[in-house]
């Protein structure tokens, strides 16, 4: 063989060498990778993972979480703990995995095959890396998917004069909301059951050791406004009424494990009244200024005057003192304890006076109305008028507000015995019996007419009843009871319509008005109306018998008069 033969063979077999060599570390590779696949399969097969047959296919049951949560977790801000769970998915070149692990007590996590990672105090977004980098390390060409699949829970102490203080159950989701909200509905089955066992008690005779059981019962108020989340070497304070006002999450943080939650006893308080939206005593905030209370208390009111604001405050125990200030200087001034203060209204801020027009109008309602100026045909001509049926002849005008008004007067007479009444006070306890207070009525058309002249006041009561054509004939006639009435026909002709006298009749002849109730005696001159009552009385029927005895003691008692009468004179 010549040397260029040996050459090129050499360099051939060279060649070759070089390519078993880089086929042999292809194979050696590929292998790894399958070794370390089949360990994660019967990894999973002993943690009894379920897989379809030959297609190398997980199933997962996807269930609901047990948390209920007010947003999604933001994975830059949620601490890993333990007893978190993750479901983690691996996609391999052979085979798919899901595993369903939980951080131990430890704050660590088992991956089968990938050995212990931990996890504790992490954000979820950096564990979730640590998770994928440590399974990466062993197959690199694995795509791996990260699920926080259930929230652990964990106990936190809260400390403070509340009643049950201690540890208490959250999770990294809770807020201080969720754990204030729990030990108020705590208070308030111990206040229920300690009512109920206080019943079932039997009753100490000594009413002050009762009174002493009873304060027992009324614990004071917890904070709101001034709890203190004591966390690591910092502390966190927490505004439970604002967070409601304004929604703002610093004022209601997330609870994190190892925290210490102080729940104080509510302290000082300010009063916030007059032309606010949420009137009432709000619980003091050092620091907080005017604009800031206002703004909690829902604002000013649309009629509150912005420029009239008081304060009064204390500048000792007894002694106080008060200024006047404005909204526009509100977040200068910082409250202090105990301080009250009146906004002041508007005067007549968009002022509505109205009535109310009821019964037989066209457009029945409430009608605004100027004082003083507005009379009462001018509301009945905004309510259309009168109806078809209306009755012209009446019209009823009530005012609830001057009908509160107490009548000193009628309330002075009626201390009275009635046998010590003077006339004029019998007189005026009748005359108020028939006209209450606060009232108008009319008598006839006439009188309608001539009150729509006069002016409404506010909060009237505007009624216009149904007119209902009748006369009523009572008394000593044959046919008693209502009748048609007629502006033609006389009293005469009403009593032949109610079918005459009776032999009882009387001579005497009433008539009933039905405007005033008075009962007059029929005249020419008295018309008579729609709704009056004739009225004919009875004679009085008397027993024979007794109205002779009555007859023989007044006569004996005349007798006797009359010899005590003589015998005093003498012979």
């Amino acid at each position: 063989m010549s040397p260029v033969e040996t050459s090129a063979s050499k360099s051939n077999k060279s060649v070759k060498n070089k390519f078993i060599f880089i086929a042999i570390c292809v194979y050696a590779f590929s292998e790894a990778q399958t070794l370390d696949i089949n360990a994660l399969r019967m990894a999973q097969l002993k943690q009894g993972s379920n897989t379809l047959g030959n297609s190398g296919l997980s199933t997962v049951t996807q269930t609901k979480a047990k948390v209920i949560v007010d947003q999604a977790i933001d994975e830059t801000k949620y601490i890993v703990g333990p007893g978190d769970e993750f479901n983690v998915n691996i996609i391999s070149s052979e085979d798919i995995f899901t595993y369903t692990l939980a951080v131990s007590p430890s704050g660590k996590i088992l991956i089968p095959s990938v050995g212990i990672v931990h996890l504790d105090g992490l954000y979820l977004f950096t564990a979730k890396e640590r998770i994928e980098d440590s399974i990466q390390k062993l197959n690199p060409s694995a795509k791996i998917h990260i699920l926080l699949s259930e929230i652990r829970e964990f106990k936190i102490k809260v400390i403070g004069h509340l009643q049950q203080p201690g540890l208490y159950t959250v999770t990294p989701v809770s807020r201080v909301s969720d754990l204030y909200q729990e030990i108020m509905s705590e208070l308030e089955l111990d206040d229920i059951e300690a009512q109920e066992t206080e019943q079932d008690e039997e009753k100490d005779e000594n009413d002050n050791e009762d009174d002493i059981n009873d304060e027992e019962l009324n614990y004071p108020e917890l904070s709101r406004r001034n709890l203190t989340i004591l966390r690591n070497d910092d502390s966190l304070k927490v505004d439970l009424l604002e967070f409601g006002s304004t929604g703002s999450d610093i004022n209601n943080p997330f609870l994190h494990q190892g925290d210490i939650v102080l729940i104080p006893l509510m302290d000082h308080i300010v009063g916030v009244f007059g032309g606010i939206k949420i009137p009432g005593d709000y619980e003091f905030v050092r620091g907080e200024s005017l604009a800031h209370i206002i703004k909690l208390a829902g604002g000013l009111r649309p009629d509150a005057d912005p420029n009239k604001i008081q304060i009064t405050r204390f500048t000792s125990p007894t002694e106080k003192y008060t200024f006047t200030t404005t909204m526009a200087d509100a977040n200068t001034i910082i409250l202090s304890p105990e301080d009250h203060i009146m906004i002041r209204y508007e005067q007549d801020y968009k002022r509505q006076d109205i009535v109310y027009v009821k019964g037989e109008v066209k457009y029945p309602g409430v009608y605004a109305i100027d004082v003083g100026n507005t009379k009462i045909g001018e509301v009945l001509e905004k309510a259309g008028g009168y109806t078809s049926k209306a009755d012209k002849t009446k019209l009823f005008i009530n005012n609830k507000s001057i009908s509160n008004i107490p009548d000193r007067e009628k309330n002075r007479i009626l201390i009275i015995p009635e046998e010590n009444r003077s006339a004029e006070e019998k007189s005026y306890i009748k005359a108020r019996m028939l006209t209450e207070k606060g009232t108008i009525e009319s008598t006839s058309l006439d009188h309608a007419q001539s009150l729509m002249e006069l002016n409404v006041t506010k909060n009237d009561e505007i009624y216009i009843p149904e007119n209902f054509n009748y006369i009523e004939v009572l008394g000593a006639v044959s046919k008693p009871g209502r009748y048609p009435f007629s502006s033609h026909l006389a009293y005469s002709d009403y009593v032949e319509l109610a079918g005459g006298f009776t032999d009882t009749a009387t001579r005497k002849r009433f008539i009933i008005k039905a405007g005033t109730g008075q009962r007059l005696p029929i005249r020419k001159s008295i018309s008579i109306e729609n709704g009056d009552t004739i009225f004919i009385p009875d004679r009085l029927e008397y027993n024979r018998w007794i109205l002779f005895k009555d007859i023989l003691a007044t006569l004996g008692n005349a007798a006797a008069l009359i010899v005590v009468i003589q015998n005093a004179i003498g012979p």
